[in-house]
């Protein structure tokens, strides 16, 4: 096992602008997801913070003293500090045959638009490469369509996510660019350890418009570790809409 393969514990809270309510779920459901105008070449949906959380030894001490996440649910601060698979999550969660995935934007990240998390410089290569993907369960049934069955695209995303990857490690990780990481990785037996890094909570316009629900939201980044190397920076932001498989967001 690589020496960086430690159990990530809970993050240290570093609060930017406190505000006791500023995390409470507020959740608005559409019958389908609107498409957001903007240059996907330059343009990922980042969150701007209301609070970020770095991990570190003294987490839990620091997350108690935090009223927002030491106020999130048992699940939901689960969901944030798990370092298992997101996709596998969410099959389970909804009871999905798979865990669907749209490639919002994948190509080479020059550097414009909005700053990636400081872990990218991590990874090596002369070329490095962004994935943008939406995550939705699939039915049941395995006809494609939404959870909620009304058609591809019809169901907002549970998960926004966006990836970094040296093009090398890209070719050799992820071979089926239709496919989840997950599933890509599965298929070779990759033994990877995920590290949680930073927790996010946060607004963004375009993905209240994606989402289709108000923020602020919750989110996270991590690093894949393989053979004591950064193979990826991945950067999640999940719906509100999850409360219905989670429960609340407050405990």
């Amino acid at each position: 096992m690589p020496s960086h393969a430690r159990v990530a514990a809970a993050p240290r809270v570093a609060v930017r602008r406190s505000h006791r309510h500023a995390c409470a779920p507020r959740s608005r459901r559409a019958k389908e997801a609107r498409v957001v105008a903007c240059d996907a070449a330059s343009s990922w949906f980042a969150l701007d913070p209301v609070l970020s959380a770095r991990d570190d030894a003294t987490a839990m001490a620091s997350m108690r003293s935090d009223v927002a996440l030491s106020a999130l649910s048992p699940t939901w601060r689960m969901l944030l500090l798990s370092d298992g698979s997101v996709t596998r999550h969410l099959a389970v969660l909804y009871g999905a045959r798979k865990t669907e995935v749209e490639v919002r934007w994948q190509g080479e990240a020059d550097g414009v638009g909005r700053a990636a998390p400081n872990d990218v410089k991590m990874i090596k290569g002369d070329r490095i490469i962004r994935r943008e993907v939406f995550l939705r369960p699939s039915a049941l049934d395995g006809d494609g369509r939404g959870v909620d069955g009304d058609g591809a695209g019809a169901t907002p995303p549970a998960v926004y996510a966006s990836s970094w990857w040296s093009e090398s490690e890209m070719k050799k990780f992820m071979p089926e660019r239709e496919s989840s990481m997950w599933a890509n990785l599965r298929t070779q037996h990759v033994e990877l350890y995920r590290e949680i890094r930073t927790v996010y909570c946060g607004h963004s316009a375009e993905l209240e418009e994606v989402f289709q629900a108000k923020g602020p939201f919750w989110g996270r980044h991590y690093i894949f570790w393989n053979g004591g190397e950064p193979i990826t920076i991945v950067y999640e932001v999940f719906n509100p809409s999850l409360v219905d498989v989670l429960g609340p967001l407050e405990a």
